[in-house]
């Protein structure tokens, strides 16, 4: 009933089946303040009065605002008793104050537990939130990140990766003293084939390229599309003899698939140790090298392949 006198209250509580089971609780409460047992189940009820009223919305202020209505009407009603004096009215008074704020720090001590609850319930989803979006970002970046390396077409790195990976691996090659090998190759009659038999044909041999240099070099080599139809793979710490050997894979790999009779010509160029070339001059050595073998291969059909050894 006093709850209800205040407006916020009454906007808060609503429909009259609430306020029917609010007005029993609050007339049991009453009852309970003059009954003399103040014992566990007493301390029990009093908290189950803070989960009520922070489950229907009623904040500390408007709970205050009602209860001190209520101790103006008891304190009139204790005054207005047969036989009081102005010493038992006080005591009286002073009682009932006593009881109403052990109430008041009973429910508050709810209240503030359950709004506690729901900050750290709040504060570990945002945590968990926090933590999926970071993976989430960190995953997103690395894909970002992948995708500006590699070549979408064939899987290989692109040449961004390639003079990127390069200029790292002649620095290892340098400081170890190992040799480094750079081959470079292009497809003979490539630009016929997407003249006569549409570029999807040419992206198919592109794809068929790509797996077939990922499949075919070892681990430690990096395999790149250095553009158009133009291909590189970085062999660390590998000599003229191990590139041989690679060289007769990629071949034996390439007449495997579907080639259109498209051909292609390699060029090498192996560097160390006694003297390394520079990233940019290693590159054009081995495309020179590339294009001798490509010359030779008009004259002769078929695959070829060309090495320089700088020591």
């Amino acid at each position: 009933m006093f709850q209800r006198q205040v407006a916020e209250i009454q906007l808060i509580i609503g429909d009259a089946e609430t306020f029917r089971r609010l007005y029993s609780s609050m007339k049991r409460y009453v009852l309970e303040l003059f009954e003399g047992y103040y014992d566990k189940e007493y301390v029990n009820r009093r908290l189950r009065i803070g989960k009520v009223h922070k489950s229907i919305g009623v904040s500390p202020k408007l709970y205050i605002s009602s209860l001190s209505r209520m101790e103006t009407i008891l304190h009139e009603r204790l005054s207005q008793m047969e036989g009081s004096t102005m010493e038992t009215i006080l005591k009286r008074s002073g009682a009932l104050r006593k009881l109403l704020m052990l109430d008041v720090q009973f429910v508050f001590d709810t209240y503030i537990n359950s709004l506690m609850s729901e900050v750290i319930t709040a504060k570990t989803e945002v945590e968990r939130y926090a933590e999926t979006l970071e993976n989430t970002v960190a995953e997103r970046t690395l894909q970002l990140e992948n995708m500006s390396h590699q070549d979408s077409l064939t899987q290989l790195q692109n040449q961004r990766s390639f003079y990127e990976r390069l200029r790292h691996e002649l620095a290892v090659a340098e400081r170890n003293k190992s040799p480094l090998s750079l081959m470079y190759f292009d497809l003979n009659a490539f630009k016929a084939l997407n003249d006569n038999k549409g570029h999807r044909t040419g992206d198919a041999l592109l794809a068929h390229v790509g797996a077939m240099m990922l499949e075919t070099a070892r681990t430690s080599d990096i395999c790149c599309r250095y553009g158009g139809d133009e291909f590189c793979i970085i062999m660390p710490n590998t000599d003229t003899e191990a590139t041989k050997i690679v060289c007769e894979r990629l071949t034996e790999r390439f007449d495997k698939g579907e080639t259109h009779d498209v051909t292609f010509s390699i060029g090498v160029t192996v560097t160390g140790t006694d003297e390394y070339l520079g990233m940019d001059e290693l590159v054009r050595s081995a495309d020179e090298v590339m294009y001798q073998a490509k010359a030779a291969s008009r004259i002769e059909p078929g695959h070829k392949v060309r090495y320089r050894e700088v020591e």
